[in-house]
């Protein structure tokens, strides 16, 4: 009765354990939208259609979110395209583009990158995050050292002269909240595909392109169009997390894309197919190998040049076969014509007359013996079944021939 109840329980326990997710998963949630309802998002489609389980981690900004995953404290993060690269961290996919927002205080008007950022007090996101790395880079491009410009912590944002940030299409309440700000144009539309200010900085840095924020789109702060630059928030993961794992993330997402695209209107081209070499971090192997799931193997490649390759091995194999036997051939019709000479020798031994007849037999199968071994020394004929059996012929028909010679010796001493 005792091993009846432990065997229920030892059953219960492997099919409560079956239908368990085994492996947690952690991504990190922005405060920030719309990063913030894409993590959920990301995390409740994944939840549903892979094995793993996914739990969110709030309070991890996007700035610290590469050097989470770096060391191990999340497995997934959102972090723009520019971000510092890590050898420890890879790319999962880019998600959505972000466009770069330049605001400043309204009662200040700048026609130039120097004159927009020189001296002034700047919010760029935390240091290591694809906006600050922008701006420094920007900065030295422009020849502005670092201690001409005052840098801002989150919390320090407001006091700001200048705000660079790289976030979706702006809500009302962001609106409201920077009314003191306006936005900062590069250029002007119209120069745009005329060799215009962000297009030279899109030359210099590959991973952003233009953007034209339209009229009208945030009222007052757009009554004309704004010339800036957008680049791709991107998911990432650790290089060690399993490539299996990071292959069923991509593949989930990406069938159930609908969902993503009513997130945000910059949600729209969310995509698993995607140009690989727009993105600035590595691409993890579970990702590559989602985007190569349809490419033809190695063999299905070069199947055609195989074929080929075949056809003329078999045709090579074919006719040096067909040389091989004319030659055996051509080698068994020379043994041939010695076994027709040795049977000619051995018709004659019956008419012998004298010894001295016989001897000459024995120089003739003598004279053939050596004249074959010649052959087969210069590989002329093959020292093959047939081979031995001329030699079993020759010694028979020297036996005979000697036998002969013995009894006609024996009557030429008698007279």
């Amino acid at each position: 009765m005792k091993k009846l109840v432990l065997f229920i329980l030892l059953t219960n326990f492997l099919l409560v354990g079956c239908g368990k997710k085994q492996i947690e998963l952690r991504i990190s949630a922005d405060y920030l939208e719309p990063q913030n309802r894409l993590s959920k998002q990301i995390a409740a489609i994944l939840n549903e259609h892979t094995k793993y389980d996914f739990r969110i981690i709030d309070g991890i900004h996007t700035g610290s979110g590469l050097d989470s995953v770096k060391s191990g404290a999340i497995d997934f993060s959102v972090v723009d395209n520019y971000a510092v690269v890590s050898e420890d961290v890879r790319s999962v996919m880019p998600l959505y583009p972000q466009i770069l927002h330049v605001l400043h205080k309204r009662d200040q008007e700048y026609s130039t990158i120097e004159e927009l950022i020189k001296g002034k007090k700047i919010y760029a996101g935390a240091p290591g995050s694809g906006t600050y790395r922008f701006l420094t880079d920007l900065m030295r491009d422009y020849g502005i050292r670092s201690r001409e410009v005052t840098f801002l912590s989150d919390l320090e944002l407001f006091e700001a002269d200048v705000l660079f940030t790289f976030t979706d299409l702006l809500g009302n309440d962001e609106l409201r909240d920077l009314s003191d700000y306006k936005l900062f144009s590069f250029d002007d539309v119209e120069s745009l595909g005329k060799g215009s200010l962000v297009e030279g900085i899109c030359t210099r840095y590959p991973q952003f392109s233009p953007f034209v924020i339209a009229k009208d789109v945030y009222g007052d702060y757009t009554e004309e169009a704004v010339l800036t630059l957008e680049i791709e928030a991107i998911l990432i993961t650790n290089k060690k997390l399993d490539r299996e794992l990071v292959f069923d993330v991509i593949k989930a997402l990406d069938q159930n894309k609908q969902v993503i695209n009513t997130i945000n209107p910059l949600f729209h081209n969310f995509s698993g197919s995607f140009d690989p070499d727009v993105l600035n971090i590595r691409l993890h192997q579970g990702t590559r190998d989602y985007l190569e799931r349809y490419e033809p193997t190695f063999l299905e490649k070069y199947a055609e040049v195989f074929s080929v390759i075949i056809s003329i091995f078999v045709a090579l194999a074919s006719t040096v076969y067909s040389v091989s036997r004319w030659q055996e051939t051509r080698k068994k019709n020379k043994i041939d014509v010695y076994y027709n000479k040795l049977m000619d020798i051995r018709r004659k031994v019956n008419s012998l007359t004298c010894s001295k007849d016989g001897d000459d037999l024995l120089e003739e199968v003598k004279a053939i013996q050596e004249e074959t071994v010649e052959l087969v020394v210069h590989e002329k004929l093959m020292a093959d079944e047939s081979f031995s059996i001329f030699l079993n012929l020759s010694k028979i028909i020297t036996e005979e021939i000697v036998s002969s010679c013995e009894c006609y010796k024996s009557q030429e001493s008698v007279l």
